[in-house]
Protein backbone atom coordinates (compact mmCIF):
# COMPACT_ATOMS: atom_id res chain seq x y z
CA UNK A 1 0.00 0.00 0.00
CA UNK A 2 3.21 1.81 0.76
CA UNK A 3 3.11 2.34 -3.20
CA UNK A 4 0.28 3.59 -3.80
CA UNK A 5 1.25 7.00 -2.00
CA UNK A 6 3.12 9.52 -4.21
CA UNK A 7 6.40 10.78 -2.91
CA UNK A 8 5.60 13.84 -0.61
CA UNK A 9 3.46 11.52 0.84
CA UNK A 10 5.48 8.91 1.43
CA UNK A 11 8.37 11.13 3.36
CA UNK A 12 5.34 12.91 5.01
CA UNK A 13 4.31 9.83 6.04
CA UNK A 14 7.70 8.46 7.32
CA UNK A 15 7.88 11.72 8.97
CA UNK A 16 4.66 10.57 10.71
CA UNK A 17 6.03 7.81 11.57
CA UNK A 18 9.12 8.91 13.57
CA UNK A 19 7.09 11.30 15.57
CA UNK A 20 4.90 8.17 16.97
CA UNK A 21 8.31 7.00 18.25
CA UNK A 22 9.16 10.09 19.48
CA UNK A 23 6.28 10.11 21.52
CA UNK A 24 6.82 6.66 23.26
CA UNK A 25 9.85 8.04 24.95
CA UNK A 26 8.26 11.79 25.39
CA UNK A 27 4.33 11.16 26.24
CA UNK A 28 4.28 15.26 25.85
CA UNK A 29 4.96 14.75 22.60
CA UNK A 30 1.26 12.73 21.70
CA UNK A 31 -0.37 15.83 20.97
CA UNK A 32 2.09 17.11 17.75
CA UNK A 33 1.80 13.69 16.49
CA UNK A 34 -2.05 14.01 16.61
CA UNK A 35 -2.18 17.25 15.07
CA UNK A 36 0.33 15.90 12.31
CA UNK A 37 -2.09 13.27 11.99
CA UNK A 38 -5.00 14.69 11.37
CA UNK A 39 -3.11 16.57 8.80
CA UNK A 40 -1.59 13.65 7.02
CA UNK A 41 -5.72 11.96 7.18
CA UNK A 42 -6.85 15.48 6.05
CA UNK A 43 -9.06 15.16 9.38
CA UNK A 44 -10.61 18.27 11.52
CA UNK A 45 -9.95 16.13 14.52
CA UNK A 46 -7.58 13.30 16.46
CA UNK A 47 -8.30 11.61 19.32
CA UNK A 48 -6.90 8.93 21.67
CA UNK A 49 -9.24 7.64 23.84
CA UNK A 50 -9.18 4.87 26.40
CA UNK A 51 -11.95 4.12 28.87
CA UNK A 52 -13.49 1.00 30.69
CA UNK A 53 -15.60 -1.02 29.13
CA UNK A 54 -18.12 -1.74 31.56
CA UNK A 55 -19.17 1.86 32.60
CA UNK A 56 -17.17 3.74 29.63
CA UNK A 57 -15.37 6.42 32.09
CA UNK A 58 -12.51 7.63 30.14
CA UNK A 59 -9.14 6.91 32.61
CA UNK A 60 -7.60 9.29 29.81
CA UNK A 61 -8.61 11.21 26.23
CA UNK A 62 -6.16 13.39 24.51
CA UNK A 63 -7.43 14.88 21.05
CA UNK A 64 -6.74 18.07 18.75
CA UNK A 65 -8.70 19.86 16.63
CA UNK A 66 -11.77 19.99 19.18
CA UNK A 67 -13.17 23.67 20.47
CA UNK A 68 -12.82 23.72 23.88
CA UNK A 69 -16.37 24.22 24.48
CA UNK A 70 -17.62 21.28 22.41
CA UNK A 71 -15.64 18.64 24.39
CA UNK A 72 -17.20 20.22 27.55
CA UNK A 73 -20.21 19.80 25.74
CA UNK A 74 -19.62 16.08 25.12
CA UNK A 75 -18.54 15.35 28.76
CA UNK A 76 -21.47 17.11 30.24
CA UNK A 77 -24.51 15.70 27.68
CA UNK A 78 -23.62 14.22 24.42
CA UNK A 79 -21.56 11.01 25.15
CA UNK A 80 -23.94 9.46 26.76
CA UNK A 81 -26.31 10.20 23.36
CA UNK A 82 -23.48 9.35 21.00
CA UNK A 83 -25.13 6.22 19.03
CA UNK A 84 -22.11 4.28 18.37
CA UNK A 85 -20.10 4.28 21.25
CA UNK A 86 -21.71 0.52 22.30
CA UNK A 87 -20.64 -0.47 18.36
CA UNK A 88 -17.03 0.80 18.76
CA UNK A 89 -16.98 -1.54 21.89
CA UNK A 90 -17.82 -4.88 19.95
CA UNK A 91 -15.02 -4.32 17.83
CA UNK A 92 -11.63 -5.88 17.34
CA UNK A 93 -8.11 -4.81 18.18
CA UNK A 94 -7.29 -3.95 15.21
CA UNK A 95 -10.09 -2.92 13.44
CA UNK A 96 -10.61 0.06 11.43
CA UNK A 97 -14.64 1.42 9.95
CA UNK A 98 -15.64 4.78 9.48
CA UNK A 99 -19.40 6.08 10.51
CA UNK A 100 -20.43 6.95 6.74
CA UNK A 101 -19.51 3.06 5.79
CA UNK A 102 -21.96 1.57 7.66
CA UNK A 103 -25.40 0.65 6.41
CA UNK A 104 -27.70 2.99 8.48
CA UNK A 105 -25.69 5.84 8.25
CA UNK A 106 -28.32 8.08 7.17
CA UNK A 107 -30.20 7.57 10.13
CA UNK A 108 -27.49 9.49 12.37
CA UNK A 109 -28.87 12.78 10.88
CA UNK A 110 -32.24 12.31 12.69
CA UNK A 111 -30.21 11.54 16.37
CA UNK A 112 -29.89 14.64 19.25
CA UNK A 113 -26.18 13.57 19.02
CA UNK A 114 -26.45 14.59 15.40
CA UNK A 115 -28.10 17.97 15.98
CA UNK A 116 -27.10 19.40 19.21
CA UNK A 117 -23.07 18.60 18.48
CA UNK A 118 -22.43 17.06 15.42
CA UNK A 119 -24.27 19.79 13.22
CA UNK A 120 -23.63 22.93 15.04
CA UNK A 121 -19.68 22.00 14.57
CA UNK A 122 -20.44 21.10 10.68
CA UNK A 123 -18.93 17.23 11.66
CA UNK A 124 -20.05 14.49 9.02
CA UNK A 125 -18.15 11.58 9.22
CA UNK A 126 -15.39 10.11 11.41
CA UNK A 127 -13.16 6.57 11.21
CA UNK A 128 -12.63 4.72 14.49
CA UNK A 129 -9.14 1.74 14.74
CA UNK A 130 -9.20 -0.31 17.98
CA UNK A 131 -5.00 0.68 18.94
CA UNK A 132 -5.70 -2.06 21.99
CA UNK A 133 -8.34 -4.16 23.73
CA UNK A 134 -8.35 -5.91 26.92
CA UNK A 135 -11.20 -7.52 29.03
CA UNK A 136 -12.11 -4.35 30.50
CA UNK A 137 -10.37 -1.56 28.16
CA UNK A 138 -10.35 -0.71 24.99
CA UNK A 139 -8.15 2.30 23.55
CA UNK A 140 -9.41 3.87 20.16
CA UNK A 141 -7.77 6.32 17.57
CA UNK A 142 -10.62 8.67 16.10
CA UNK A 143 -10.62 10.76 13.57
CA UNK A 144 -13.58 13.28 12.33
CA UNK A 145 -14.08 15.13 9.26
CA UNK A 146 -16.12 18.62 8.20
CA UNK A 147 -18.94 18.55 5.55
CA UNK A 148 -16.32 20.42 3.95
CA UNK A 149 -13.60 17.84 3.88
CA UNK A 150 -16.44 15.03 2.73
CA UNK A 151 -16.83 11.73 3.56
CA UNK A 152 -13.80 9.04 4.70
CA UNK A 153 -12.71 7.62 1.71
CA UNK A 154 -11.06 3.69 1.37
CA UNK A 155 -7.18 5.76 0.85
CA UNK A 156 -7.99 7.16 4.57
CA UNK A 157 -8.85 3.69 5.79
CA UNK A 158 -5.97 1.90 3.94
CA UNK A 159 -3.64 5.28 5.27
CA UNK A 160 -5.02 4.01 9.02
CA UNK A 161 -4.03 0.14 8.39
CA UNK A 162 -0.17 1.38 7.84
CA UNK A 163 -0.34 3.52 10.64
CA UNK A 164 -2.32 1.14 13.47
CA UNK A 165 0.34 -0.68 14.16
CA UNK A 166 2.78 1.66 14.52
CA UNK A 167 0.79 3.92 17.22
CA UNK A 168 -0.10 0.26 19.01
CA UNK A 169 3.53 -0.71 19.80
CA UNK A 170 4.32 2.78 20.65
CA UNK A 171 1.62 3.18 23.56
CA UNK A 172 3.15 -0.53 24.84
CA UNK A 173 6.55 0.62 24.93
CA UNK A 174 5.73 4.13 26.66
CA UNK A 175 3.87 1.92 28.71
CA UNK A 176 6.66 -0.31 29.13
CA UNK A 177 8.89 2.67 29.71
CA UNK A 178 6.71 4.32 32.35
CA UNK A 179 6.90 1.02 34.52
CA UNK A 180 10.80 0.79 34.04
CA UNK A 181 10.28 4.35 35.82
CA UNK A 182 8.01 3.82 38.11
CA UNK A 183 10.18 0.71 39.23
CA UNK A 184 13.50 2.49 39.35
CA UNK A 185 11.62 5.41 41.37
CA UNK A 186 10.46 3.00 43.91
CA UNK A 187 13.80 1.21 43.99
CA UNK A 188 15.58 4.29 44.62
CA UNK A 189 13.03 5.28 47.58
CA UNK A 190 13.71 1.91 48.95
CA UNK A 191 17.57 2.61 48.71
CA UNK A 192 17.33 6.22 50.46
CA UNK A 193 15.69 4.60 52.97
CA UNK A 194 18.63 2.37 54.04
CA UNK A 195 20.37 3.43 57.06
CA UNK A 196 23.45 2.27 55.85
CA UNK A 197 25.52 3.70 52.97
CA UNK A 198 25.19 1.80 49.51
CA UNK A 199 27.47 2.50 46.24
CA UNK A 200 27.28 1.24 42.74
CA UNK A 201 30.89 0.89 41.63
CA UNK A 202 31.81 0.63 38.24
CA UNK A 203 34.36 -2.44 37.68
CA UNK A 204 37.42 0.44 38.25
CA UNK A 205 35.85 1.20 41.28
CA UNK A 206 34.60 4.42 39.84
CA UNK A 207 31.39 5.57 41.88
CA UNK A 208 27.79 5.73 39.65
CA UNK A 209 25.57 5.81 42.03
CA UNK A 210 24.69 6.31 45.63
CA UNK A 211 22.00 6.19 48.08
CA UNK A 212 21.19 9.15 50.28
CA UNK A 213 22.94 7.89 53.26
CA UNK A 214 26.09 7.04 50.66
CA UNK A 215 26.06 10.76 49.74
CA UNK A 216 26.00 11.76 53.82
CA UNK A 217 28.97 9.63 53.87
CA UNK A 218 30.93 11.19 50.65
CA UNK A 219 30.02 14.46 51.64
CA UNK A 220 31.88 14.09 54.91
CA UNK A 221 34.94 12.28 53.21
CA UNK A 222 35.36 9.63 56.07
CA UNK A 223 35.87 7.41 56.34
CA UNK A 224 35.49 6.92 52.07
CA UNK A 225 35.55 9.54 49.52
CA UNK A 226 35.19 9.50 45.72
CA UNK A 227 38.54 10.29 44.04
CA UNK A 228 38.78 10.63 40.39
CA UNK A 229 38.89 7.39 39.51
CA UNK A 230 37.35 5.24 42.08
CA UNK A 231 36.36 4.98 45.60
CA UNK A 232 39.50 5.28 47.93
CA UNK A 233 39.22 4.73 52.14
CA UNK A 234 41.12 6.67 54.60
CA UNK A 235 42.23 3.63 56.01
CA UNK A 236 45.48 2.12 53.85
CA UNK A 237 45.59 -1.03 54.77
CA UNK A 238 41.40 -1.28 53.94
CA UNK A 239 42.23 0.59 50.91
CA UNK A 240 45.09 -1.92 49.46
CA UNK A 241 42.00 -4.92 50.38
CA UNK A 242 39.46 -2.90 48.46
CA UNK A 243 41.42 -1.96 45.89
CA UNK A 244 43.00 -5.41 45.45
CA UNK A 245 39.19 -7.07 45.79
CA UNK A 246 37.85 -4.86 42.47
CA UNK A 247 40.94 -5.87 40.51
CA UNK A 248 39.95 -9.38 41.33
CA UNK A 249 36.91 -9.24 40.31
CA UNK A 250 37.64 -7.41 37.37
CA UNK A 251 39.87 -10.45 36.29
CA UNK A 252 37.46 -13.00 36.78
CA UNK A 253 34.29 -11.22 34.70
CA UNK A 254 31.05 -12.32 34.78
CA UNK A 255 32.30 -15.17 37.31
CA UNK A 256 33.14 -12.85 40.29
CA UNK A 257 31.69 -12.84 43.55
CA UNK A 258 30.79 -16.01 44.56
CA UNK A 259 31.14 -14.19 48.11
CA UNK A 260 31.39 -11.06 49.29
CA UNK A 261 34.51 -9.36 50.84
CA UNK A 262 33.69 -7.48 54.20
CA UNK A 263 36.13 -5.21 55.76
CA UNK A 264 36.41 -3.25 59.48
CA UNK A 265 37.49 -0.20 58.96
CA UNK A 266 38.33 2.30 62.27
CA UNK A 267 38.08 5.88 61.60
CA UNK A 268 39.48 7.43 65.39
CA UNK A 269 36.79 6.11 67.44
CA UNK A 270 34.23 5.19 65.39
CA UNK A 271 34.11 1.77 63.45
CA UNK A 272 32.38 1.37 60.53
CA UNK A 273 32.38 -2.59 58.65
CA UNK A 274 32.30 -2.47 54.34
CA UNK A 275 30.29 -4.73 52.48
CA UNK A 276 31.51 -5.48 48.47
CA UNK A 277 29.52 -7.40 46.56
CA UNK A 278 30.92 -8.36 42.40
CA UNK A 279 27.41 -7.73 40.43
CA UNK A 280 26.80 -10.60 37.96
CA UNK A 281 23.71 -10.39 35.73
CA UNK A 282 20.79 -11.63 38.31
CA UNK A 283 22.22 -9.48 41.13
CA UNK A 284 22.74 -6.77 38.63
CA UNK A 285 19.11 -7.14 37.80
CA UNK A 286 17.89 -7.47 41.60
CA UNK A 287 19.34 -4.23 42.79
CA UNK A 288 18.32 -2.26 39.41
CA UNK A 289 21.81 -1.62 38.43
CA UNK A 290 22.16 -0.54 34.33
CA UNK A 291 25.09 -2.99 32.97
CA UNK A 292 27.88 -0.36 33.64
CA UNK A 293 27.58 -1.14 37.27
CA UNK A 294 30.26 -3.69 38.71
CA UNK A 295 29.82 -3.68 42.19
CA UNK A 296 27.57 -2.79 45.15
CA UNK A 297 29.46 -1.43 48.29
CA UNK A 298 27.63 -0.99 51.54
CA UNK A 299 28.98 1.22 54.71
CA UNK A 300 27.34 1.03 57.96
CA UNK A 301 28.55 2.43 61.03
CA UNK A 302 29.04 -0.03 63.78
CA UNK A 303 27.55 1.53 66.97
CA UNK A 304 29.15 -0.24 70.03
CA UNK A 305 25.23 -0.42 71.54
CA UNK A 306 24.43 -2.77 68.44
CA UNK A 307 27.67 -5.22 68.93
CA UNK A 308 26.37 -4.81 72.43
CA UNK A 309 22.89 -5.34 71.80
CA UNK A 310 23.76 -8.63 69.19
CA UNK A 311 26.02 -10.05 71.63
CA UNK A 312 22.86 -10.01 74.55
CA UNK A 313 20.56 -11.18 72.05
CA UNK A 314 22.71 -14.35 71.05
CA UNK A 315 23.36 -14.83 75.08
CA UNK A 316 20.13 -14.22 76.19
CA UNK A 317 18.85 -16.90 73.51
CA UNK A 318 22.01 -19.34 72.77
CA UNK A 319 22.40 -18.40 69.58
CA UNK A 320 25.52 -20.35 67.55
CA UNK A 321 28.33 -18.25 66.37
CA UNK A 322 27.37 -18.83 62.24
CA UNK A 323 24.02 -17.51 63.35
CA UNK A 324 25.06 -14.45 65.17
CA UNK A 325 27.07 -13.67 61.90
CA UNK A 326 24.42 -14.15 60.07
CA UNK A 327 22.10 -11.86 62.57
CA UNK A 328 24.70 -9.30 62.55
CA UNK A 329 24.56 -8.75 58.79
CA UNK A 330 21.61 -9.05 58.33
CA UNK A 331 20.79 -6.39 61.22
CA UNK A 332 23.72 -4.27 58.59
CA UNK A 333 22.10 -5.03 55.07
CA UNK A 334 18.53 -5.95 56.17
CA UNK A 335 18.00 -8.46 53.53
CA UNK A 336 18.73 -12.44 54.02
CA UNK A 337 19.80 -12.71 50.16
CA UNK A 338 22.09 -10.25 50.43
CA UNK A 339 23.51 -11.09 53.64
CA UNK A 340 24.00 -14.91 52.18
CA UNK A 341 25.94 -13.03 49.31
CA UNK A 342 27.94 -11.50 51.92
CA UNK A 343 28.73 -14.37 54.21
CA UNK A 344 29.46 -16.24 50.97
CA UNK A 345 26.77 -18.76 51.77
CA UNK A 346 23.23 -20.00 49.95
CA UNK A 347 20.18 -18.46 50.08
CA UNK A 348 18.44 -21.42 51.48
CA UNK A 349 21.26 -21.64 54.64
CA UNK A 350 21.00 -18.30 55.58
CA UNK A 351 17.07 -18.75 55.72
CA UNK A 352 17.76 -21.99 57.96
CA UNK A 353 20.00 -19.70 60.14
CA UNK A 354 16.97 -16.92 60.07
CA UNK A 355 14.21 -19.36 60.74
CA UNK A 356 16.63 -20.90 63.54
CA UNK A 357 16.70 -17.51 65.27
CA UNK A 358 13.31 -17.03 65.10
CA UNK A 359 12.54 -20.53 66.99
CA UNK A 360 15.05 -19.82 69.59
CA UNK A 361 13.55 -16.12 70.12
CA UNK A 362 10.33 -16.77 69.92
CA UNK A 363 9.68 -14.68 66.73
CA UNK A 364 8.45 -15.00 63.37
CA UNK A 365 9.20 -11.75 61.40
CA UNK A 366 12.65 -9.56 61.01
CA UNK A 367 10.50 -6.55 62.18
CA UNK A 368 10.08 -8.61 65.66
CA UNK A 369 13.89 -9.34 66.14
CA UNK A 370 15.03 -5.87 65.48
CA UNK A 371 12.08 -4.63 67.97
CA UNK A 372 14.24 -7.41 70.61
CA UNK A 373 17.62 -5.38 69.62
CA UNK A 374 16.18 -2.13 70.32
CA UNK A 375 15.06 -3.27 73.61
CA UNK A 376 17.92 -4.68 74.45
CA UNK A 377 19.67 -1.71 73.08
CA UNK A 378 18.34 0.51 75.41
CA UNK A 379 19.64 -0.47 78.70
CA UNK A 380 23.42 0.44 77.17
CA UNK A 381 21.92 3.79 75.65
CA UNK A 382 20.71 4.95 79.12
CA UNK A 383 23.95 3.36 80.70
CA UNK A 384 25.82 5.65 78.93
CA UNK A 385 23.62 8.45 78.87
CA UNK A 386 23.59 8.53 82.55
CA UNK A 387 27.33 8.11 82.23
CA UNK A 388 27.87 11.82 79.85
CA UNK A 389 25.56 12.89 82.94
CA UNK A 390 27.52 12.38 85.71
Amino acid sequence: MMSDLGQDRVAEFSALIEHIYDAAIDPDAWAAVLDRLRRFLNTQTAALWSYDLHDLTPPWQLSVGYDPYWIQQSIDKYAALNPYVADVAQMEQGEITAVSMRPDYAAVFETEFYKGWLKPQSLIDASVVVIEKSLSNITTLANVRTEQQGLIDQTTIDSLRLIYPHIRRALIIGRVLREAQDRATELSAVLDSLAAGMMLLNARGGLIHANAAGRAILAKGAPLRAAATRIVLASGPADRLLRAAIVQAQADGEGAGDRGLTIPIHEGEDQFVLHLLPLNAARRKAVGADGEAAHVLFLSRREANDVLAVAAFAERFGLTPQEVRVLQTLVEVGSVPMTAELLGISASTARSHVTSIFDKSGVRRQAEVVRLLVEMKSPFVRRSASKAVS
